[in-house]
């Protein structure tokens, strides 16, 4: 099976069958709508972070993994994860911050989502694929399929044991977190082009006055807070390279 990939890629250092060839298809945030890509297949942002840097009363050693998709979802409508992708989180293993950078996919977070149901939500199966390794689960802890959020309802969050490791998954729709002044970025732009090869005189404009394009709009989020033990993976990891991809049968 071939797949198409579309990728985005933020490179952190946090201290703490087969398949066919791939073409890949890089994410500028929001790509359209086309008849080969649905809205659901657009990555906009990825966000990771130390989960207790944010939360004071987290338990330290995990880490968080944000993969915002189908932008400029308009407020008060449900939109879907794509049935027929993998939505993927990739990370490299890395001693430190100063080791060698391979680019290699040593752990791989890999959600595929069913049909929604009558209420909206969309069972998951969550995979972990660690140096070679997987462990796949359909079922949160207690029983029960782990299941999107619905946008009528208040968020919830799974629990979910992944290969002896807890694992908190959350999955539905957010208000898109991007800040984008769009008609100023135009402007200086322009502005910039114009004045080539000397410099523009159009300005970003400060926050009192900037105009966030992505305001009220929803995305399509997977979140999920993983214990960096399990992602070292008895390796001695303590940083990570961490990219996204949406991948399809090709």
């Amino acid at each position: 099976m071939n797949l198409r990939k579309t990728l985005a890629a933020l490179a952190v250092a946090l201290l703490a069958g087969a398949i066919g060839w791939m073409a890949v298809r890089a994410s500028d945030h929001d790509d359209g709508e086309t008849d080969r890509k649905s809205r659901s297949l657009n990555l906009t942002d990825l966000y990771v972070f130390r989960e207790n840097d944010q939360d004071s009363g987290a338990a330290a050693g995990n880490l968080v993994f944000i993969m915002n998709t189908n932008p400029r979802s308009v407020a008060r409508q449900q939109y879907y994860f794509s049935t027929n992708a993998r939505y993927e989180f990739h990370m490299t293993q890395r001693a430190s911050g100063t080791a060698p950078v391979t680019g290699a996919a040593d752990v791989t977070l890999r959600f595929e989502f069913d049909a929604p149901d009558g209420s909206n939500q969309q069972a998951m199966t969550l995979t972990a694929i660690r140096n070679g390794s997987t462990v796949k689960t359909t079922t949160k802890v207690g029983g029960g399929s782990i299941l999107t959020t619905p946008i009528t309802a208040a968020p919830v969050t799974s629990m979910v044991d992944l290969g002896g490791s807890t694992v908190k998954v959350f999955a539905g729709l957010r208000e898109d977190p991007f800040f984008f002044d769009v008609e100023q970025f135009f402007k200086i732009r322009a502005d910039w082009r114009a004045a080539a090869p000397g410099a523009g005189t159009v300005v970003p404009r400060d926050l009192d006055t900037a105009v966030d394009f992505a305001k009220g709009y929803n995305v399509n989020a997977i979140v999920v807070s993983v214990p960096v033990a399990f992602l070292a993976n008895g390796t001695g990891a303590t940083t990570f390279d961490v990219w996204e991809t949406i991948s399809v049968p090709q």
